[in-house]
């Protein structure tokens, strides 16, 4: 039912489940809150499911706490990532580094995040970090590793609204590569990834 998007059918099953000390079904019941649109209960059975180990909640817990409690969101991210099992969350907790401007940390999250077989927003991010700090070279290399993911992975003719997502944000990469590439002498194959850019829209 929770799979089914039956919400209102699925919550008291999972909130059985999860009030007997079910981890997983304490996320899934925050999920279904969530979907509910009843955001008190949701950030609860997060935490629960956070507090009984569960590395999804763990991210989640903390991507709900950033705004009002950014250090106790820092510690349920850093956690999550220190799992080992989320490429996610290591990612995140890169993004908070980096806003934090702990850069050297930040980009030891993102390397992490980029042993996932295929996650080009982190690669895109990684590159990012490395132009900011100076290191164009490799930072072209990951742009590159990037554009060579999506060239293996994406359907341009999926209309599903996150896949959607994905496009544009895989269409930033382009725009990112074609700059660093303009700023380093290369205008003509900016020109080309800025024109290729621009179909994709």
């Amino acid at each position: 039912m929770y799979f089914g998007g039956e919400y209102g059918e699925a919550e008291p099953l999972l909130r059985r489940a999860a009030e007997e000390g079910h981890a997983h079904a304490a996320y899934q019941l925050a999920c279904c809150y969530q979907e509910l649109g009843r955001p008190e209960e949701t950030a609860r059975w997060l935490r629960v499911a956070a507090e009984r180990g569960n590395t999804l909640a763990m991210n989640d817990l903390a991507l709900c706490l950033e705004d009002d409690d950014r250090a106790e969101a820092l510690i349920w991210m850093r956690r999550a990532a220190e799992t080992g099992s989320q490429a996610t969350a290591a990612y995140n907790l890169g993004i908070f580094l980096e806003e934090d401007e702990n850069l050297p940390e930040a980009e030891h999250w993102y390397r992490q995040a980029t042993q996932c077989l295929y996650f080009p927003a982190t690669r895109n991010r990684l590159a990012l970090l490395l132009e900011r700090t100076g290191r164009d070279g490799e930072a072209e290399r990951w742009y590159r590793t990037a554009l060579e993911e999506m060239a293996a992975h994406e359907d341009p003719d999926d209309q599903d609204p996150e896949d959607q997502d994905e496009y544009q944000a895989n269409t930033q990469i382009l725009l990112n590569l074609a700059a660093l590439l303009e700023r380093t002498g290369r205008p003509d194959e900016a020109r080309d990834l800025r024109r290729h850019a621009a179909d994709r829209r």
